[in-house]
């Protein structure tokens, strides 16, 4: 008679297990910059203080996770980044994309990601960073590659999400 009981149990933990990986799966909030087979993608896994404390950086601390892929070499690693570190680049990426002239820089306080994304002639975009996992190795994936305007209206609807959200580099105050 126990053994129904347990395995009822188990089946129950399981569903709860799913559903919680399900909901976390759709609630991920990050943004994307695209080129055709290439990206830089930053999902938000973590964010700290929110709404309450604001980070010496800017916004609020996140842990995040970056993924890159260009032209067949491939990073994927932890960065910790700020919402107000997001919104600069939000926001200077809007200004390029409209005047389809300038550079965005997404800089960060920890240093180990550098990424700017430069308007060319025709929407074109040129997307170039370094990004260095932190430890005693002095590993770095330098990459390039190129972008256009539809991928990056497709970004900053991503990027829009999250500042609506977190607010600028005084949080949502």
């Amino acid at each position: 008679m126990k053994a129904p009981f347990i395995g009822a149990f188990v089946v129950f933990g399981y569903l709860i297990l799913l559903v919680n990986l399900f909901t976390n799966f759709i609630a991920m909030e990050g943004f994307t910059l695209k080129g055709d087979a290439n990206y830089l993608k930053i999902e938000l896994v973590e964010v700290y203080g929110f709404p309450e404390s604001t980070s010496h950086s800017g916004g609020y601390d996140t842990k995040s996770v970056v993924e890159i892929y260009s032209d067949g070499f491939k990073a994927s690693s932890i960065v910790w980044i700020s919402t107000g570190e997001i919104f600069e680049f939000y926001n200077s990426l809007k200004q390029a994309n409209q005047l389809l002239l300038g550079t965005a820089y997404l800089y960060h306080l920890e240093g180990n990601l550098e990424c700017n994304a430069t308007y060319g002639n025709d929407g074109h975009v040129s997307i170039r960073g370094i990004f260095s996992k932190q430890s005693m190795l002095d590993n770095q994936l330098k990459f390039h590659f190129e972008s256009d305007q539809s991928y990056i209206q497709s970004t900053l609807t991503e990027l829009e999400v999250i500042v609506n959200k977190y607010g600028g580099m005084k949080g949502i105050k």
